[in-house]
């Protein structure tokens, strides 16, 4: 049978949105609770579907790949409790307690300016300056091949031609010239692969195989960043 997510997944975190109060989510406990288990099942299969092609996260566990529902209200002004969507992030290499790419997938509300209502991709989200600048260099130095990460067909039917990105500088980073003709990918903060699926195909039987497809189009961008990372 294929892996499908709980069908009162998008429901409940629409009811969330409006209603992100403990008293509302102690009320709807079992309703999350259910939801929850299911994801863990969803992402236990993901790990076990994507370790053939990416052999460094088939050592992981749901449990360490699942973020908690619970917000970090220590140093934010939004106090809402709840995060208003679930979500999971297999780290390539297999260590989520390091800084690295991986695969992330994300269902529930827009939030951090996705959209649709579930969001996936891989690469590096909010690298160290020290590790952006090792990424920066590995694409000057090899070019070519990073462009054709980019350009190969899987990757643009998912992903297009640029990156979910934190910002992107309109100047040229320090130390490279404006003159260099590739000079506009060494302008993101941030090397993320991001699609969006609509509603009506998370909750369809094939959901499964589409995450899959596209987190297998990402894996030569996290082989390449890695690579950056390590050298």
């Amino acid at each position: 049978m294929t892996p499908q997510v709980h069908p009162d997944t998008l429901r409940f975190f629409e009811e969330l949105t409006v209603n992100n109060n403990r008293e509302w989510f102690n009320d709807n406990k079992l309703r999350w609770t259910a939801i929850r288990d299911s994801f863990l099942e969803f992402t236990q299969q993901l790990i076990d579907a994507m370790a053939p092609f990416d052999p460094s996260v088939g050592g992981l566990s749901a449990k360490q790949c699942v973020y908690r529902i619970y917000r970090d209200l220590r140093f934010s002004p939004d106090k809402r409790p709840y995060k208003t969507h679930i979500a999971c992030f297999l780290p390539f290499g297999g260590d989520r307690t390091q800084c690295v790419p991986g695969y992330y997938l994300q269902i529930g509300q827009e939030d951090y300016g996705l959209q649709g209502n579930c969001s996936l991709g891989g690469g590096f989200f909010m690298p160290s300056s020290k590790q952006l600048a090792a990424i920066r260099q590995e694409i000057f130095y090899c070019t070519d091949e990073f462009k054709a990460i980019l350009n190969a067909p899987d990757y643009k039917r998912y992903y297009g031609k640029g990156f979910f990105t934190t910002k992107k500088l309109s100047r040229p980073p320090k130390g490279y010239s404006a003159d260099w003709p590739d000079i506009d990918l060494l302008k993101y903060c941030d090397y993320c692969s991001m699609h969006e699926i609509p509603r009506k195909t998370v909750l369809s039987d094939g959901f499964f195989e589409e995450v899959v497809r596209v987190w297998k189009a990402t894996v030569p961008l996290n082989r390449f960043i890695e690579r950056a990372l390590t050298n």
